[in-house]
């Protein structure tokens, strides 16, 4: 075999397996299309270190949040990764949307967030006079991070391991041979090539449930398929950046498509609005943002935050989310899963790892190296 371990995808979750893995193992190949690291899902969110507040009891999404806070922290500290723990409100702007904020809470409990409280109005008009809720949740170990110097430090301490990565390399087939795996691979000159691993990590993000199919798994049969959820961010002008102290999220709609447009600090102080919702009806990574949700973007922000006209934000960036759920569709949990009942001894499957994959990371990298002990 010419490897140990393939893994297919340079975000931060396979950037962490690639970490987590050479930690074990000497012979580690990254296999990466982009010519470097994090350039689809892992840049383009809202670099935040979530708590785990609100996915269901016993999720995965759920147990590896909460675990991943703590060590996420813990790396970012011990690595000079630049990250802040400032703390996050979830404002409940009318009455009726506090029976929607005391669910959450009891939520989070279940969950394990232990630091979540209930912030009196005092406490938060004290922190936020710009904010308007009639309750409000304070999570103070929510965060912001530098996700492209989280990626670099993965990448950094793996290849002082010993790993080895292929960015600007495409994988366009596998197959299933004795002891292992045989890999087809595009180099940047259009080569075909092969090599030969005993395991296989599939942290193909956006890709995954293709990279699935490669190998002979049916993606819709298995509940595999991804669809594309395009998330848009707008900017807040400078001038405006003392508007808020703490990420700031409203009450998020009971689907968990996503959290609401809510308001995050970036490492810079600069302040972001985002994301919404958009499914895209053909699997093309399209980061266009619309001239027409400025309204939108506007309306919802303006419902719980005071101060901001519609001419202090302007179009950023967009991200598209790796979602198992279907536009309406019912809530979906991360997939992490060895294949070996299909007879694919040692291959591992990660798919539908969105949000909070970023927080997950280091936990998800765990849960795959414990596939192989």
């Amino acid at each position: 075999m010419d490897y140990d371990f393939v893994i297919i995808g340079g975000g931060v979750v396979g950037l962490a397996c690639a970490l987590k893995i050479s930690e074990k193992y000497k012979s580690v190949l990254l296999v990466e299309r982009h010519t470097s690291f994090g350039w689809e899902t892992s840049s383009r969110n809202s670099e935040v270190i979530h708590a785990g507040i609100y996915y269901p009891t016993n999720s995965l999404k759920a147990r590896l949040c909460v675990a991943g806070n703590r060590s996420l922290y813990k790396w970012c500290s011990g690595q000079y990764v630049p990250h802040n723990r400032i703390g996050k409100y979830i404002v409940a702007v009318s009455e009726d949307e506090t029976v929607d904020l005391e669910r959450i809470f009891e939520q989070a409990k279940r969950n394990g967030v232990d630091n979540i409280q209930k912030a009196s109005i005092e406490k938060v008009r004290k922190d936020e006079p710009n904010v308007r809720a009639v309750a409000a949740l304070w999570s103070p170990d929510t965060g912001i991070i530098d996700s492209h110097k989280l990626m670099e430090s993965f990448e950094l301490t793996a290849k002082s391991k010993g790993a080895d990565f292929a960015y600007s390399h495409t994988l366009t087939g596998i197959e299933k041979i004795n002891e292992g795996y045989k890999l087809i691979i595009k180099d940047p000159q259009g080569d075909l090539c092969e090599i030969t691993s005993r395991f296989v990590v599939n942290s193909a993000g956006l890709d995954s449930d293709l990279v699935a199919e490669m190998l002979g798994i049916d993606a819709d049969k298995e509940g595999f398929r991804i669809h594309f959820c395009r998330g848009h961010y707008y900017r807040i002008s400078a001038a405006k950046k003392n508007l808020v102290n703490h990420l700031i999220y409203p009450v998020p709609a009971k689907n968990l498509h996503n959290l609401g447009i809510h308001i995050t600090i970036e490492m810079s102080g600069e302040l972001k609005l985002g994301p919404d919702v958009q499914y895209l009806s053909e699997r093309v990574q399209d980061y266009s943002v619309p001239e027409n949700l400025q309204d939108s973007f506007y309306n919802a922000v303006s419902w719980y935050l005071y101060g901001l006209e519609k001419s202090d934000i302007r179009l950023d960036q967009s991200g598209i989310r790796p979602k198992l759920q279907t536009d309406g569709g019912e809530y979906r949990d991360f997939i992490i899963r060895e294949e070996s009942e299909r007879d694919f001894d040692g291959f591992v499957n990660l798919i539908g790892i969105e949000s909070p994959g970023l927080t997950s990371c280091l936990e998800i990298a765990d849960m795959v190296l414990d596939f192989y002990k």
